[in-house]
């Protein structure tokens, strides 16, 4: 699948299909086929963690639009069921998404390689800036520091490099996400509602940029290391929640807002080898 976002396209990068077992069970809500998919974790999980991911498996899976999911654990196996096919949606049900709030530096065209730098970027950065290339796979930089990072190129604007602060914003942050339509951009987006730690941090960070003149005054959304948008702020965001808005589809949307909406699955989760 070709995603206009290519953090979502690494999100919901497409796994062997052999890995899924089809069955009949009565117990489907239509009498129909189940699939069955076996997950084993890379780290022993205890019988708690181990019940606490069978329930966030369960939960991705039916906020993925699964029907009837179940899930059952033997030994570290945890084995989801659901009504229907799985198709090529099992490295949704298990991908970390790396969600960050970070201030805007500077910006450039991804081209521009010649030209020296603004003097907005950092020095240790500038190299790495200059050097960015945007038709790379992006990666999660190290939150405690400044990074460079691409957007991707839409309808309204096209792409670009951006210097980038540490992050002011963490995915931990988040409380709910769910997927809806925009009626004013008329897209996709992901509504967050987030916790009272990052609310306050929210309004700290939007409450700072408000002051700034272009592009200063934009907070960068990254998702697994690509820049999903970069608004501007206006004025203050309080209240606790923000919109998500990029090129997403209404799958892209719910597969995001679903791994947003279930960080405690355990790291290094994956389909078990046949």
């Amino acid at each position: 699948m070709t995603s206009p976002i290519r953090a979502l396209a690494i999100a919901a990068a497409l796994l062997t299909a052999g890995l899924a077992v089809t069955a009949c069970d009565s117990g489907s809500p239509d009498g129909g086929k189940r699939t069955v998919v076996a997950f084993t974790s890379d780290s022993p999980l205890s019988g708690e963690a181990l019940k606490q991911a069978a329930e966030q498996l369960r939960h991705r899976a039916e906020l993925l639009g699964f029907k009837d999911p179940r899930v059952s654990t033997d030994g570290g196996t945890l084995s989801l069921s659901v009504a229907g096919a799985v198709d090529n949606r099992t490295e949704a049900l298990t991908h970390q998404v790396v969600l960050e709030f970070r201030p805007v530096l500077a910006t450039a065209p991804p081209a521009d390689s010649s030209t020296a730098p603004s003097s907005a970027v950092p020095l240790p950065l500038r190299p790495q800036f200059q050097a960015l290339d945007c038709t790379a796979p992006p990666h999660p930089a190290d939150p405690s520091t400044a990074t460079v990072a691409c957007s991707t190129a839409t309808a309204q604007e096209p792409a670009l490099k951006l210097a980038l602060g540490p992050v002011a914003i963490k995915g931990a942050d988040i409380a709910k996400s769910t997927a809806v339509f925009d009626d004013r951009s008329a897209k996709w987006g992901i509504d967050l509602t987030f916790t009272a730690a990052g609310a306050t941090d929210l309004t700290t960070l939007t409450t700072a940029l408000v002051t700034q003149s272009d592009p200063a005054n934009q907070f960068a959304i990254v998702i697994d290391g690509a820049v999903a948008s970069h608004p501007a702020v206006m004025q203050p965001i309080t209240g606790g929640q923000a919109l998500i808005t990029g090129s997403f589809t209404h799958d892209q949307a719910q597969t995001l807002a679903a791994q947003l909406a279930t960080p405690a699955l355990p790291a290094g989760l994956h389909p078990a080898t046949p």
